[in-house]
């Protein structure tokens, strides 16, 4: 019986704590008068006294006159959203010039406008023309004219450039100057900064030097010793076929091995020196060869004008027939770049 007596009385007690929020009656805070604040269920109330189911599954009888006030206790089913506090407004920037707000919207409207590739295979095109003229009137008239034009492209790890040189002059009214010389280098970083691989075919004449026609084919490697802001220096290696084409002789076909060394320097802004030299000896015998050594100082003293002076030594260890070894070429210009 007792134990009957127990089990009934525990499941009492849990059938009261699980209907303290299921009942009909919405839970109630009450305020009493000595400041004690009772949450329950109100279950009868007389005229004199509430009785009221707390939590735990017990009942409590509160009297009428001890309570301040009854307040429905809200059933949450959500979380209350949080409630982010504004954060300070930052103070008001000092307006801008005019002028910087301009440059300001330009640079931000630069940086979004999409980068195509063909627009950025297109934008790193630069050149150069030359054009100069020696004259002299006395014992020996003679003039001299001579144009230059210069054009390189660089994409990514592609550089090439494109070099042509045009002379024309007469001395005593004999032509003593009439060639040209062209060629095209296209350079590509295989190992960045580093290691360069080049093939440069070149092309022209010298009808003084009796030379028809001439032109070369070749490539190898290089090798970037120097690479500073104002300064880099470039050593190479390769190999060429070069056809040399006479006036009166035979023409010469043989394999020359070359070796370049090119060097740029920007002594202060806007004066630049540039030297480059090429020394090729014929592969089956180093007693022939050719060598061309170029260096010049270019002055940039008006906008994207430039005042040029050039030395252009060119050296045949076998020429035609009574032509002179070397060919020396002192050359002041104009030059205007793009």
């Amino acid at each position: 019986m007792k134990s009957y007596f127990k089990h009934l009385v525990l499941a009492g007690v849990a059938v009261c704590s699980a209907s303290l929020y299921a009942n009909d009656a919405p839970p109630m805070i009450f305020q009493l008068k000595n400041g004690d604040r009772i949450t329950a269920v109100p279950q009868t109330q007389t005229e004199t006294n509430v009785v009221a189911l707390t939590a735990f599954g017990s009942t409590i009888t509160l009297p009428l006159d001890q309570i301040v006030s009854r307040t429905p206790l809200p059933l949450q089913t959500e979380a209350a959203p949080a409630v982010e506090t504004p954060a300070p407004a930052p103070a008001p920037a000092p307006e801008a010039a005019p002028e910087a707000a301009a440059d300001a919207a330009k640079a931000v409207e630069e940086k979004t406008e999409p980068v195509t590739f063909v627009g950025k295979f297109f934008s790193n095109f630069a050149g150069e023309v030359q054009v100069g003229m020696d004259a002299g009137y006395g014992a020996s008239d003679y003039m001299n004219y001579y144009g230059r034009v210069k054009a390189s492209h660089g994409f990514e790890r592609w550089k090439s450039m494109w070099d042509g040189k045009l002379t024309y002059g007469k001395n005593k009214g004999e032509l003593s100057a009439d060639k040209l010389d062209t060629s095209y280098r296209l350079e590509y970083d295989a190992i960045p900064k580093k290691l360069f691989v080049y093939g440069e075919p070149t092309g022209g004449y010298d009808n003084i030097r009796e030379i028809d026609y001439y032109y070369t084919i070749g490539g190898g490697l290089g090798y970037h010793i120097l690479k500073k802001d104002n300064m880099a220096l470039d050593a190479s290696a390769g190999a060429s076929f070069q056809s040399y084409h006479y006036a009166m002789e035979d023409a010469r076909n043989d394999m020359y091995i070359d070796f370049g060394e090119n060097y740029t320097w920007e002594i202060v802004k806007d004066l630049n020196f540039v030297q480059k030299l090429t020394f090729s000896p014929q592969a089956e015998d180093w007693s022939v060869f050719r060598m061309v050594f170029e260096a010049g100082v270019s002055w940039a003293f008006y906008k994207n004008m430039t005042f040029n002076f050039t030395l252009i030594d060119k050296y045949d260890s076998h020429p035609a027939k009574d032509i002179d070894k070397n060919d020396l070429q002192l050359v002041s210009s104009i030059g205007l770049k793009f």
